[in-house]
C-alpha cells in the first residue's frame, strides 16, 4: 500500500479582485520559476516519480466488504498499471522532455541525449512501465535501459524496510505516530468525521453502513508485521483503501456512473482524499518512519547531486558523471517519506495538502551560476497532473504545464522564487536528517 495527506481550509472571505489577481500572478510566477538568474546552467535534474494510474491493489470482491454495491471490474489484474495509466505517463514524459530541452539539459537530438539520461525503477510492472515510458519520451530513440534489481528481490532504494536495510525500531515508529494523534487514533477519526461521513455516503448510499461495517471497528496503531514497520487497523485504514480505489476510477476515466456508483463528483473526491492523505501524513511523513523509509534514497540523491556539481565520480551516486537526467520510479510512499524526512510540504490545484497523485514526482534540479567558480544550488518542486488533467488526459507542454509547486526545504532553502538551496546547505541539512544506519551501498 502506498499512502498521502490532509485537507486545507478555505478562506472565510474572498480577496478583493485586484488583490486576488495579484496573488494569482505571483503564484504563477513562483510556480513557473526555473533558474534564479537567466545565465544559470541546469547541471542535473533528478525526477523521483510515482508510477502511473494502476488498478486497486486488491480485488473488487475484497473491496466489496467496504460498500453496499459491487465495485467495477478492471481490465488488468490488481496493482498493474492500466493502458490509461501508460497514456498519462507518456504525457508527463513529453512534458519533461520539452521542459529539459528548454532548460538546456537535453538537446532534442536522440543520439546526444541517450547518453545523458539514466533510468532506475522498482521491479513492479507499474514502476517498470512508468520508467520505460518516461525514458523513451526523454531520449526518443528505441527502448531505454531501465536499471532494476532482479525479480523476486526487494530494492533497498524504494523498499528499504522490506529489503532489511538497518534495524528499524517498530516500537519507536508506533510511538512517533501515536504521539501525533494525541495517543489515540480516535482523535483523528473525530477530526475527520465530516469527510468520513461523506465517504460512507458514497460507499453505502443513503442507508449508510450497517453495524458490521469496517468503519465501526476500533482504530489502532501497533507493531508491524513482516512487510510493514507499523500495523494499522480501523476506519482510517478502510478510508485509505477505498479513497485510493475511487481516485483510480476517476483518473482512469471510467464512466462517472462507475466512479463511486455515480455518487461522487470532483469536489467530493477532493474532500474525501483528505482521508487518504492524512493517513499517509501520519504513516509515511512522521519523521521516524520517514527516516527509515527515505534515508537510503535521500543519501543517493545527495551523492548524485554532488557528483553532478564536481563532475567527478562519487560513491553512492546514481548514473554516470556528466549525465543530465536521472529518473527514479517508485511509489507514493517514496514521495511521502522524502517529504517527511526533509520537512517539505506542497499542494496543487484540486488536492489536499501533500498529495502523491499517480504519475507525480519530486524534481530535484541542480543549477550552477555563471563563471568557473559559480556556486551550485538545488531547487525542489512537486510536479503533477491535476485531477482534471488526469481525467481529461490533457496534453502538457512548458507553456501548458502540469501543476508545479515549488518546495521549500527547511534548514536549506533561501527566499528567492523557487526557494533555491545552496548545495552545501542542502547537503548539510540532508546529512542531519538522514540516518546512516538506514543507508545501503549501491551494487
Amino acid at each position: 500500500m502506498n499512502p498521502s495527506p490532509a485537507h486545507g481550509s478555505r478562506a472565510r472571505h474572498a480577496l478583493p479582485a485586484v488583490a486576488a489577481l495579484a496573488l494569482v500572478l505571483l503564484l504563477g510566477a513562483v510556480a513557473s520559476a526555473a533558474p534564479e538568474s537567466p545565465g544559470d546552467q541546469l547541471r542535473l535534474a533528478i525526477i523521483v516519480s510515482r508510477h502511473g494510474v494502476r488498478s486497486p491493489l486488491t480485488t473488487p470482491e475484497k473491496l466489496a466488504a467496504f460498500s453496499s454495491q459491487a465495485w467495477p471490474k478492471w481490465e488488468v489484474e490488481p496493482g498493474l498499471q492500466t493502458p490509461r495509466g501508460n497514456e498519462l505517463v507518456a504525457l508527463m514524459g513529453d512534458y519533461y522532455r520539452a521542459r529539459l530541452i528548454r532548460e538546456g539539459a537535453l538537446s532534442g537530438d536522440p543520439a546526444r541525449d541517450a547518453g545523458l539520461v539514466w533510468v532506475r525503477a522498482d521491479n513492479d510492472q507499474r514502476t517498470l512501465e512508468t520508467a520505460r515510458i518516461i525514458g523513451k519520451s526523454l531520449i526518443q530513440s528505441g527502448e531505454p535501459e531501465v536499471h532494476q534489481v532482479p525479480k523476486g528481490t526487494e530494492d533497498p532504494l524504494f523498499r528499504p524496510y522490506k529489503a532489511h536495510v538497518g534495524n528499524p525500531d517498530s516500537a519507536l515508529a508506533v510511538a512517533a505516530i501515536l504521539g501525533r494523534m494525541g495517543g489515540d487514533p480516535r482523535n483523528v477519526e473525530r477530526a475527520y468525521a465530516r469527510q468520513l461521513d461523506e465517504l460512507k455516503a458514497v460507499l453505502y448510499g443513503p442507508a449508510g453502513p450497517g453495524p458490521d461495517s469496517p468503519f465501526n471497528a476500533a482504530g489502532a496503531v501497533g507493531h508491524g508485521r513482516k512487510n510493514y514497520l507499523v500495523d494499522y487497523t480501523g476506519p482510517m485504514l478502510t478510508a485509505l483503501q477505498t479513497t485510493d480505489a475511487l481516485l483510480l476510477e476517476y483518473a482512469d476515466n471510467k464512466p462517472m456512473s462507475d466512479v463511486g456508483w455515480g455518487r461522487l463528483d470532483p469536489k467530493t473526491l477532493t474532500d474525501i482524499l483528505s482521508l487518504h492523505d492524512i493517513f499517509f501524513d501520519l504513516a509515511e511523513r512522521t519523521f521516524y518512519p520517514a527516516q527509515v523509509g527515505a534515508s537510503n534514497l535521500a543519501s543517493h540523491i545527495v551523492d548524485t547531486l554532488e557528483q553532478a556539481a564536481t563532475g567527478d565520480p562519487v560513491p553512492g551516486a546514481l548514473g554516470e558523471p556528466g549525465g543530465k537526467v536521472v529518473v527514479l520510479v517508485g511509489h507514493d510512499t517514496n514521495l511521502a517519506n522524502l517529504g517527511g524526512l526533509f520537512g517539505m510540504s506542497w499542494i496543487v490545484d484540486g488536492s489536499p495538502m501533500n498529495p502523491t497523485l499517480p504519475g507525480s514526482a519530486l524534481l530535484f534540479e541542480l543549477w550552477k551560476r555563471p563563471g568557473p567558480d559559480g556556486a551550485c544550488y538545488v531547487q525542489v518542486s512537486y510536479v503533477s497532473q491535476t485531477l482534471e488533467q488526469l481525467r481529461q488526459a490533457t496534453v502538457l507542454t512548458p507553456d501548458s504545464p502540469p501543476a508545479v509547486a515549488p518546495v521549500f526545504v527547511p534548514g536549506a532553502s533561501g527566499s528567492a522564487p523557487g526557494y533555491g538551496a545552496p548545495l552545501p546547505a542542502f547537503v548539510r541539512q540532508a546529512r542531519k536528517v538522514i540516518s546512516p544506519g538506514f543507508i545501503a551501498p549501491e551494487e
